[in-house]
């Protein structure tokens, strides 16, 4: 699977990681897409904290990275709407972001959003978990 690119059924699982979860600031946004129960899941990363109540993450094959990663949850977006929902994502995420194709420890393809703005003033998360 290629960044941004739709199964021909549809849907698209999102690893999401930050305040997309569900009971964060952000979920409102995603919660009208989703057509399952979110399933705990990490991707080979890091995690940042912007110290702007969001996270950053990275999904490079940064070598000290080795070992880290970033926990979140796998959603899947209801089939009929998943464009869209797409499309409605990359405009929240805005100009710091992008997003690409990933697979979770569990196997699942996904896509999430990973960072592209500077990492200045950033502050590695350990242990890789949003609000922890």
């Amino acid at each position: 699977m290629t960044p941004g690119e739709l199964t021909p059924e549809g849907p698209a699982h999102i690893f999401a990681y930050g305040t997309l979860l569900p009971d964060h600031d952000a979920w409102p946004v995603l919660e009208p897409w989703v057509v399952d129960a979110p399933r705990p899941d990490a991707v080979a990363g890091r995690l940042y904290d912007t110290g702007r109540g969001y996270p950053a993450a990275t999904f490079t094959g940064d070598p000290e990275a080795a070992g880290s990663v970033v926990h979140g949850m796998v959603l899947t977006l209801d089939p009929s709407r998943s464009k869209a929902a797409l499309a409605a994502l990359d405009r929240y995420e805005g100009d710091d972001y992008r997003r690409i194709a990933v697979r979770t420890e569990a196997g699942q393809a996904c896509e999430t959003y990973t960072w592209i703005g500077t990492l200045a003033g950033c502050r590695l998360v350990p242990g890789g978990r949003f609000g922890v």
